[in-house]
């Protein structure tokens, strides 16, 4: 057995010690903060996805101790992302459980392995794939697409929705000095998705037009990454509080589509060309085919949010029009600093919707599932 994945076996081991289980669906707030109060110092409060479908359970496990090339950090704040509610309902399919959720997360280094350089108190940002640093994509830095991923936290290995995670070294990203921690969480998804659809996958240039389909967390990041591309764009939402939000971020309109053909909307904003560029982080029944229609002949519409379930496009206009059709997942390392360069320069802002107890896990998931959320809900372990 390799390193990795003697290091992987060990840091989902501290299931078989947990003790104290403390499921917010059945217990209060004050029932999980007496177990962190007589917890001892080798044990943690987690978010712990039991079973597919189901509330998740906050409950103390151990914490876990930093090896050869690895750090752990004392997580300040988690986002809570919408992968978080399909990887609960098992969409499109089932994580390994028990598992802690949350990818998008930001802390300080509390401790390192022997071999690490990392200052103790340093602000980072967690780059959530650990690729297995060998294979072609590795080694073209595109982790996000590597087939035996040492780790994806969040996904396949204890991840953020913790008081402390361990994470590799070489995925951790220093904060700018001026970024909050949640600030910088929903940037660890959101902005790092947003670098890698505007920039390696949509390949935005400046002058171009760039429609964006849905302003959530990601939406919003496309909105200001396109707009740092020097792109104009255009979201498309029904939210009002997201579109004024979208607009606040650089947009030059915000078209609802609950009141108006957004299709005829986006060829009328752009002179009946339609846009170069066309991403859609919604990705339900209808999108992906409205996303088709809106992008001009050659023009590329990149997918991002998704379902479980199919939706139709026109391939007639895809084939006759010469539209490019392409699909994003996640992010590289090279995103996410990048990421954090544009945070530090104030092109990217991190839209914080609210904040939650790590005990109110299950009511931000709730909430989020309910839609209506401008930006991200972050967890404060």
């Amino acid at each position: 057995m390799s390193e990795r994945a003697c290091e992987r076996t060990n840091e989902h081991s501290a299931f078989a010690d947990a003790t104290d289980p403390c499921s917010t669906g059945d217990a209060t707030e004050r029932a999980c903060e007496r177990t962190n109060e007589h917890s001892s110092p080798e044990s943690m409060l987690a978010a712990v996805l039991v079973r597919r479908g189901e509330p998740l359970s906050v409950r103390s496990v151990r914490k876990p101790v930093p090896g050869p090339g690895q750090a752990l950090v004392r997580v300040r704040a988690a986002g809570v992302c919408h992968t978080d509610l399909h990887l609960r309902d098992g969409v499109p399919d089932s994580p390994p459980m028990p598992l802690v959720l949350g990818h998008e997360i930001a802390g300080e280094v509390t401790a390192v392995g022997s071999d690490v350089d990392i200052p103790i108190g340093e602000r980072v940002l967690v780059y959530y794939y650990d690729g297995c640093g060998a294979c072609d994509w590795c080694r073209r830095g595109l982790e996000n697409l590597c087939r035996t991923p040492a780790a994806k936290w969040g996904f396949d290995t204890d991840g953020g929705f913790a008081e402390y995670f361990l994470a590799s070294a070489r995925c951790l990203v220093p904060l700018p000095a001026d970024l909050s921690f949640a600030g910088a969480a929903v940037l660890g998804c959101a902005g790092t998705t947003a670098m890698h659809v505007v920039g390696a996958v949509g390949k935005v240039a400046a002058g171009e037009d760039v429609v964006v389909i849905g302003a959530g967390g990601v939406g919003l990041a496309a909105v200001q990454v396109a707009i740092a591309h020097g792109a104009s764009v255009i979201a498309v939402e029904p939210h009002p509080a997201s579109r004024d939000r979208a607009l606040e971020y650089g947009a030059r309109l915000a078209v609802d589509p609950a009141a108006e053909d957004v299709v005829a909307a986006v060829r009328t904003a752009t002179g009946g060309h339609g846009s170069d560029v066309v991403v859609d982080t919604v990705g339900n029944h209808d999108t992906p085919g409205q996303a088709v229609l809106m992008a001009q002949p050659q023009g590329r519409v990149v997918l991002v949010g998704y379902t479980d379930r199919p939706a139709p496009v026109a391939v007639v206009s895809v084939v006759t029009r010469e539209t490019q059709v392409l699909g994003s997942v996640g992010a590289t390392l090279a995103d996410a600093r990048e990421a954090m360069a544009l945070a530090a320069d104030g092109s990217l802002r991190g839209c914080v919707a609210d904040e939650y107890p790590l005990t109110g896990v299950n009511d931000a998931l709730a909430r989020l599932a309910g839609g209506g959320v401008v930006g991200r809900l972050v967890l404060v372990p």
